[in-house]
């Protein structure tokens, strides 16, 4: 080769190679890596408040409890807030309202540490007063008696009757009636014995912790187990995916750039080293005239062979290029609707989750076509621009082959398609029972006892029920029915087989703010936060015998009446599931 042609070589060599490295330093400042970290500490951060509430909600309902375990959350909460913190700081180009909100939400979780550490001083002091109050009760009532004072006596057992019933409903009324007694229990104790006077005291002071400060912790007891920091976290999740997505197309842009710079390299030196082999040939011999090149016919078929890229695991294999596409499936026959609503439902959600999946896969497949049939166009464009690379040395046209190459891709996509259309097919399908449902006026607690008869005489063994007053809801009787089988299976299934402890499995129905709550809680061994993550997600399960298709349809036919599940777990103490529904008319 001559020296023209190397300096001439190197140099557009260096300036592809530029780019190249420009467009790689580009790609590795788009910040993916830190949007997943952030992704993942905010993920995190819901799961440990999540379980931190749980263990408030356990500490208050045991007397005996110590607070050491409320306190363990604090380091590792601030672990994760330090994670998130560092993470987002290092993302290129943050957008100032995403600061704000990873700002607002380690606000939140600040917020919580405090309102758990008031609640822990004041339940202290409550728990310790209701536990000492019957007895210094019980000594006023001894004194009195010993000193001849019935009247006191009769007084103070009227009292701690009056404050246990408080106590179990508290109200205003009740609660200024009874500071106005122990008020004036407070000013007769001077008229006493020393150690009757000294007893009554203590008496007094218990009562007036309990009147004074039972209702101030009640109210951070809500506060420090409300689902606040659950609804800012799927907000700022929604809101770094969104950036993650914008992040990815130009992380995606910038590869296919550096590819196209690299494959723009090789033809250059391709076609350099032809164009001087050609000149080196036409000083020793007689040029002989090359054959005009012509395009094979529409109808010739491609008897070689060319690769196929597999999507997915990127690998290849030759396989002889289709002659004619192949032709187009014929739709399935419709489906005949079943007679048993819940079956119907249920193969009906199935059907379409496998359709999503299938829909999913072919989009994919089209997207990595879509990019062949771009990459393969500027190859094509370049050699149209080149008058050197019509032919190679060892007789491969390297237009037959870009021609072969469009013939399979084309190919593909058509596959893709068909396979995009039977999903629609298979979607269209699935829909069909949803037509038939008819909805009427509906009692949620006999949904309640019927989805335990279905769940077999293993679930009346196990469930303590406690249905409250609820109103009817406009729904169908087999979709509330089904639904709520889903969560009692899944929780009679966990307290199977407990060691060391029984298996317990507890049904609250109430009405609360213009809604209905169903709570499902079981003592099981809890859910692991990998697995929390996927519950919700169609096939996804931890058990052989199983579709994986219980909590998926339950959250499908929950949103479908306008309602929010959530699923809290304490892995070795048990899982919490809460369904909310209106409890109005939802929309059809």
């Amino acid at each position: 080769m001559k020296p023209g042609a190397l300096i001439l070589g190197a140099v557009v060599s260096v300036i592809l190679l530029a780019a190249a490295g420009l467009l790689y330093m580009m790609a590795n400042d788009s910040g993916e890596e830190d949007y997943r970290s952030s992704i993942a500490a905010v993920q995190q951060i819901r799961l440990l408040s999540s379980d931190w509430s749980i263990e408030v909600s356990r500490v208050r309902s045991d007397p005996l409890a110590d607070f050491d375990s409320l306190a363990a959350f604090i380091p590792r909460m601030a672990r994760l807030k330090t994670e998130l913190s560092e993470t987002a700081s290092r993302i290129p180009d943050l957008p100032d309202r995403l600061a704000n909100a990873v700002n607002a939400y380690i606000s939140a979780i600040d917020a919580k540490e405090e309102r758990v550490e008031r609640f822990k001083t004041g339940y202290a002091v409550v728990r310790n007063s209701e536990r000492y109050l019957p007895l210094a009760a019980s000594n006023v009532v001894r004194l009195a008696e010993e000193s001849g004072d019935p009247a006191l006596a009769r007084q103070v057992s009227g009292l701690i009757q009056e404050m246990d019933l408080y106590l179990a409903s508290p109200n205003d009324t009740d609660r200024n009636r009874l500071m106005g007694e122990v008020e004036t229990l407070r000013a007769d104790s001077v008229t006493h014995a020393p150690a009757l006077a000294n007893t009554l005291t203590n008496l007094v002071s218990h009562a007036e912790v309990l009147l004074i400060k039972q209702g101030p912790t009640e109210q951070l007891f809500q506060e420090a187990t409300s689902n606040r920091i659950s609804g800012l976290t799927d907000e700022l999740v929604n809101n770094l995916e969104f950036e993650l997505g914008r992040s990815q197309d130009q992380l995606a842009f910038y590869d296919r750039g550096m590819l196209v710079v690299i494959a723009l390299l090789a033809l250059f030196w391709i076609g350099l080293a032809l164009h001087q082999r050609r000149r080196a040939g036409a000083e020793t011999a007689p040029a002989a005239e090359a054959p005009a090149y012509a395009p094979p016919a529409a109808d010739a078929a491609p008897v070689h062979t060319a690769p196929v890229y597999a999507a997915g695991n990127g690998s290849a294999e030759a396989a002889p290029a289709p002659a004619v596409p192949p032709a187009p499936q014929p739709a399935p026959a419709p489906v005949a609707l079943e007679p048993d609503l819940e079956e119907t439902t249920v193969r009906g959600f199935v059907v379409k989750s496998a359709a999503g999946t299938l829909a999913a896969a072919a989009d994919q497949i089209g997207a990595r076509m879509d990019y062949l049939r771009q990459t393969r166009q500027h190859l094509q464009n370049a050699l149209d621009n080149s008058d050197s690379l019509a032919e190679l040395p060892d007789g491969i046209d390297l237009d037959e082959e870009m021609a072969a190459l469009a013939d399979i891709s084309a190919s593909v996509r058509q596959e893709a398609a068909g396979i995009a259309g039977l999903a629609k097919r298979l979607e269209s399908v699935a829909g069909l029972p949803n037509s038939e449902v008819r909805r009427s006026m509906t009692d949620v607690n006999a949904c309640v006892e019927e989805a335990i008869e279905a769940c077999g005489p293993r679930a009346a063994q196990v469930i303590a029920k406690r249905l409250g007053d609820v109103p009817e809801i406009l729904a169908s009787r087999a979709e509330l029915r089904l639904l709520l089988k889903q969560i009692v299976e899944n929780s009679v299934r966990a307290v199977e087989d407990l060691e060391g402890r029984e298996g317990v499995v507890r049904i609250d129905t109430a009405r609360k703010d213009g809604e209905i709550v169903i709570t499902v809680i079981d003592n099981g061994d809890g859910i692991a936060a990998e697995r929390r993550m996927n519950i919700f997600r169609p096939f996804y399960t931890s058990r052989e015998d199983a579709m994986g298709i219980g909590l998926s349809l339950a959250g499908h036919l929950v949103k479908k009446y306008e309602g929010v599940i959530k699923i809290n777990s304490l892995p070795g103490q048990g899982t919490v599931a809460q369904i909310t529904l209106p409890a109005g008319v939802p929309n059809p």
